[in-house]
């Protein structure tokens, strides 16, 4: 019996709207306040110095970005340990989550949609939960352990007592999160416990709460056990596939830094050896930045970390060519990928509803 497919993550037309033009204006507002600080200059020059080379290099590097950010949930999702779906649809789960993270406050949307696509392709919910789960914990480690690594490397003159303060309390807290749900997911029925107690706690407030409560309480008891057999199927056949996943993840965002080093070698030329460090700790700042898509906060972490390395002339254009790399193109990508399978989920409503008229 083929699992339950969620229904569309796609929001209402309105919210899509108001979140695209938060992302838009808080982006926009970044730049302003960007240009007026370290307004670029010298434009023909510093363009003049990107050359083919530069071009290909940076679309090589994209093209890996987004074949490792697929290759997170194929690792998990090949036929063995969980359900099989190809890597090509992983990267398409990849591009819908960049999308909806992009245009909905603290980038939460983006979990829906990779869900989504990941259920239409072949993968159970449970398994696209897990999977999710297991790749989060991963990308958690990666940052508690990097920014740990900040610390010890990065010379005092690069960070400010302020940013060395922010930086950990967040590897700490980061470190504590990934800890709370690896444990989670090992001691899985006291942590179905809990959920079953919130739940239950909130079937006795406001209407819209108590339908969600119900709504969670069918999904937990329909997919719990697909869960706890998803677990078990982790730690049967897993375990070494965990390691590629971590791996995975490291090389995922170690090839982000290289494509922003690689831009900046493009725009200004010789570039300080911390400039790859202090790119990990502005990601971490963006992966909990409350706006939608990290907009506004990515322009203002740029002027506060990267100025040290960054030249004045050259700073606008790194972001914006930095931003188009890492979160521009996939989301744009992302809308083809939310409106083919929203087509392809109608279409196949009306066949099934032609057919049982038939």
């Amino acid at each position: 019996m083929a699992s339950p497919q969620p229904s569309s993550p796609i929001p209402a037309r309105g919210k899509l709207v108001v979140g695209a033009l938060a992302f838009a204006g808080l982006t926009a507002l970044g730049l302003v306040a960007l240009i007026r600080w370290r307004p670029p200059s010298e434009l023909d020059s510093i363009l003049a110095r990107i050359t083919p080379g530069f071009a290909i290099a940076l679309l090589a590097l994209l093209a890996l970005d987004f074949t490792l950010g697929g290759l997170r949930y194929r690792l998990l999702l090949d036929g063995r340990v969980f359900s099989r779906v190809s890597l090509w649809h992983c990267m398409r789960a990849n591009w819908a989550n960049m999308l909806l993270g992009a245009i909905t406050p603290a980038q939460t949307g983006g979990g829906a949609a990779q869900l989504y696509v990941l259920c239409r392709r072949g993968a159970r919910l449970s398994e696209a939960i897990l999977c999710s789960l297991l790749t989060f914990v991963a990308t958690l480690l990666f940052f508690a352990l990097g920014g740990l690594g900040a610390l010890a490397f990065l010379p005092d003159e690069a960070l400010s007592r302020g940013v060395l303060v922010a930086l950990v309390i967040a590897v700490v807290a980061i470190a504590g999160l990934a800890g709370l749900l690896g444990l989670a997911v090992v001691a899985q029925r006291p942590t179905i416990r809990v959920i079953r107690r919130f739940l239950n706690a909130g079937s006795r407030r406001g209407t819209r709460v108590r339908r969600w409560a119900a709504a969670g309480r069918r999904l937990l008891s329909r997919e719990v056990e697909r869960l706890a057999a998803g677990i078990r199927a982790v730690v049967a056949r897993g375990k070494v596939t965990l390691v590629w996943v971590c791996a995975a993840t490291a090389f995922l965002y170690f090839n982000k830094y290289f494509m922003g080093y690689v831009l900046a070698a493009a725009l200004q030329g010789p570039v300080d050896g911390s400039f790859i460090g202090l790119q990990l700790l502005q990601h971490i700042v963006l992966y909990f930045a409350p706006t939608p898509g990290a907009s506004g906060v990515a322009e203002a972490s740029t002027g506060l970390l990267m100025n040290r390395v960054l030249l004045a002339e050259v700073t606008v254009l790194w972001v914006v060519g930095w931003r188009l790399l890492t979160t521009f193109f996939g989301t744009i990508l992302g809308v083809f990928v939310l409106l083919g399978e929203a087509r392809r989920h109608v279409g196949e409503v009306r066949a099934d509803e032609t057919g049982g008229i038939a």
